[in-house]
């Protein structure tokens, strides 16, 4: 049974959707430039649980959703989806029972960020440098 564990920081609303890769910039001359990026964090075990936390950065403010996606061997383990409107930090965690035997686990996430009415990519990932769990 794969589990799905969300922890949205700042969060003002839910949001579902559209998810694509990349790392974008955008802005106006006549306005401050947002920028936005995606951080994954190395997935950790604990208590017969692997966690995978991926996290938006943003400034300034905006418009964010990301999804985190949990893989071990490559293979689909779980994800979740979180949005906000106008914060700066957005945080959320995927989460899949361990199994025996050695697994290669990584954290995905790719999201969207939205400014002057455009949508901009953003994405990361990680992956553990030992198989230990």
């Amino acid at each position: 049974m794969k589990t799905k564990v969300a922890t949205g920081l700042l969060c003002a609303a839910a949001l579902t959707g559209s998810v694509a890769t990349g790392v974008a910039h955008a802005g106006t001359s006549n306005a401050a430039a947002t920028s936005c990026y995606a951080q994954a964090a190395t997935p950790f075990y604990k208590n017969g649980t692997v966690y995978a936390t991926g996290h938006a950065y943003c400034s300034p403010w905006a418009d964010v959703e990301i999804t985190v996606t949990i893989t071990a061997d490559g293979a689909f383990e779980g994800d979740t989806e979180t949005g906000v409107i106008a914060a700066p930090h957005i945080s959320d965690t995927a989460a899949a029972p361990n199994r025996s035997g050695n697994q290669k686990w990584c954290t995905l996430v790719s999201g969207s960020y939205y400014t002057n009415g455009k949508t901009y990519p953003i994405s990361d990932s990680a992956c553990e440098s030992s198989t230990a769990f």
